[in-house]
Parts: C-alpha cells; structure tokens; sequence
C-alpha cells in the first residue's frame, strides 16, 4: 500500500516562496521525520500535507486519493494534524476537548458513534492523560496541552497522522513516551510524519527522514543512511559523530561547532 507523495508543492505568502516544488514521500506505516533548520519552511510544508492549507500548485496523494479533493469531512476521517501550540478560550475540560476527535464520524445527533467513549478514554489513556480528563483545558501547561491535542487526533483514527513539533514543551521522559507512542502506531499501519527539531531524536526513533533546507527538499531516505555527517554539516553547519546507542542499535548524534 502506498503512503503519502507529494508532487511539485509550491507555497507562497505575501510574494515570499516558502516551499518551493517539493517532491517528497511517506512510505506507508512508518514514522518519517521532517527535518532542517528553523526557517527551513518545515510547518508550512506540514500544512499542506495534511491538506490544511492549499499550495499554489502541485498535489498531495494519500494512499493514491488527493487529499485536497476531499471533503472537510473525508479528509477529517483519513489525516490529522498536531499542530506546535494549542490553545482556546472556551472552557472545556480535557475530555470534551478530545471529543472533539470523533466530530467527523458522527452525524448531528451523535447517535451512530457507539464507541466514541471507549475511543476517547483509550486516546487518554494513550498520552499517559487519563487522570486530568475533568481538568479545565485551559490550565495546562503546555507539555500538558501538547499530549491532549495528540489525545484529541487519536481519537480521529486517522490513516495519517502529522505531528510538528510533537516533543515541543515536552520534559525528556514525555518526549521518549510520545515517540514510543507514534513509533507503535506506525506499526500498527499508521502513516506517520514529525517534524522534530531534535536531530538526536529523529535518528533515535524515525524509519525515514526527509530534510528540508530554504523551502527544498535537500535529502530523504532510510534514517541511518540519509543523516550522515556530511549532510549535517551542509545542512546545519555543525559537524556530527555518529555513535551506535549499546541498548538499542539505533544512530546517535553527537554534535560539535565547526573547527
């Protein structure tokens, strides 16, 4: 089964080109990162991808149907998105919050949606949150509100699940559960893309990378061959050791300032 592939994506505001024809893939059930420097264009490109906000030219396939064809509806029951900071000024308690997850599979009387409870406890259940689901939502911290609105996109049971920034206000234990959390639901055929600001990260859990420098797609492939120290110092001006983690097997980075 084919994943996500995006064709040609140009996207401008205010007659600046801040992603410019991107060709990029997400093979299908994994957890591929979308990296670069700040700047790089990596939310803006996310948007579209989940079929957010629509490029100036090109196309988004998902499991072979365009995205942007889709109703709001249809869509909402193929992707969702998580995006760097949530926040509303309704008083709504967690657990109404993540309700709000199961919208595109109900009808206006919610009475073909039996299961919806069972989805939202086990969405809670999912980001370590079940405890604060009476909590106002507006009293979280921001690591807090980062795990509901995850919360909130499981409980979609989307296809395709985009994340930026999904560590973001994250302390280290939440960030290491939250990865675990997508690198299971990619295994459970879940098509899954991060941005990750932390390259450490992203060699540590992602399948593939996809690296992103000024609005262009630099580099992409399988993570251990794609993030090498000649890429990184091109890319973030930095040069980097790659070290095998003794538990798992999997990349570490090591970073140093240019000599």
């Amino acid at each position: 089964m084919t994943g996500l592939d995006a064709s040609r994506v140009t996207i401008s505001v205010g007659g600046s080109v801040l992603v410019d024809e991107v060709d990029c893939s997400v093979p299908h059930g994994s957890l591929t990162a979308l990296v670069g420097p700040n700047g790089a264009g990596k939310s803006t490109l996310l948007r579209s991808l989940a079929a957010i906000v629509r490029p100036d030219s090109g196309s988004v396939l998902f499991e072979d149907e365009n995205l942007l064809g889709l109703s709001r509806r249809e869509r909402a029951r193929t992707a969702a998105i998580v995006e760097q900071d949530a926040s509303t000024e309704v008083a709504l308690t967690v657990r109404a919050v993540v309700e709000l997850g199961r919208l595109p599979h109900q009808s206006l009387w919610r009475d073909d949606d039996a299961d919806a409870g069972a989805i939202v406890t086990a969405a809670l259940d999912a980001v370590g949150m079940a405890d604060f689901e009476t909590r106002n939502f507006s009293t979280l911290s921001g690591g807090e509100r980062q795990r509901i609105m995850l919360a909130r996109a499981l409980a979609q049971q989307p296809r395709l699940l985009v994340l930026d920034e999904p560590t973001n206000h994250l302390d280290i234990g939440a960030q290491l559960d939250v990865l675990g959390l997508l690198q299971r639901l990619a295994g459970q055929g879940v098509t899954v893309l991060a941005a990750l600001h932390d390259l450490g990260l992203a060699a540590t859990y992602a399948d593939h990378v996809i690296v992103l420098r000024a609005g262009r797609v630099v580099a992409a492939g399988p993570t251990a061959s794609t993030l090498t120290p000649a890429l990184i110092r091109d890319v973030y001006s930095v040069d980097a050791n790659i070290l095998t983690n003794p538990a798992t097997g999997r990349p570490i980075i090591a970073f140093s300032a240019l000599g």
